[in-house]
């Protein structure tokens, strides 16, 4: 009997032996996905409007509930070889995009998560955005009313960014719009097509009071535009 327990015995000690090693010794740089995810509040569109703009680009609540110490995002614009690159920290919790006229490309850019990390060096899961960058338009809507009969001036114009300035733009279709006092839907009253001076003119005979506003429709490198609304 006694030789039997101590055989027991030593098997129960070589299988103790023969067990994997436990977590406590792996490896002291082992690194572990933290807890949480770091999201960029990323503006679906940007306006280029001037030779060198700086937007400012924030990251969402989230980041810090992670504990983020530091994150990254790569932005590729599709049709460029273009990148940008977003640094933030856990000083600001923001970081500053320069766009320039002449060399940021035009078109939807994709913002991929390139490493996340808390304080002890952990992983943080990441989200990707995207974005769309365009060329700014603009207008102005005069208008004037004289017993039924109502005039109108349109101007409009658009961002040439080989001059770094608003250039008049000819031979562009734009929709005169109204909305009756008191509504708040808009209707579409007369397209307009620019002439070489980039403006346009259209009477008519309502015989009351509307509010009219122009809508300059966008394009492949310029984005869409409406002028404040005015009452005739």
């Amino acid at each position: 009997m006694r030789i039997k327990s101590l055989l027991a015995a030593g098997a129960l000690v070589a299988g103790l032996l023969s067990l994997p090693a436990t977590a406590s010794a792996q490896p002291a740089d082992a690194r572990s996905a933290a807890a949480g995810t770091c999201s960029m509040v990323m503006p679906a569109r940007f306006s280029i409007r001037a030779a060198v703009t700086n937007f400012k680009i924030t990251l969402a609540a989230n980041c810090k509930t992670a504990g983020m110490s530091d994150a990254t995002w790569t932005g590729s614009t599709t049709g460029s070889t273009w990148s940008e690159f977003l640094w933030f920290d856990d000083t600001t919790y923001s970081e500053t995009l320069t766009m320039y006229a002449l060399s940021t490309p035009v078109g939807r850019t994709t913002w991929i998560g390139t490493g996340a990390a808390d304080r002890n060096y952990n992983d943080i899961a990441q989200t990707n955005a995207s974005s769309y960058t365009k060329y700014g338009s603009s207008a102005t809507l005069i208008g004037g009313r004289k017993g039924s009969r109502t005039a109108f001036i349109a101007t409009v114009g658009y961002y040439n960014p080989k001059i770094n300035a608003f250039a008049r733009w000819s031979g562009k279709q734009v929709l005169l719009q109204y909305k009756e006092i008191g509504s708040s839907t808009w209707k579409g009253l007369k397209y307009l097509t620019t002439n070489a001076s980039g403006q346009a003119a259209y009477t008519y005979y309502p015989n009351k009071t509307r509010t009219y506003r122009l809508y300059v429709p966008q394009n492949a490198s310029l984005w869409d535009f409406y002028t404040p609304a005015i009452s005739r």
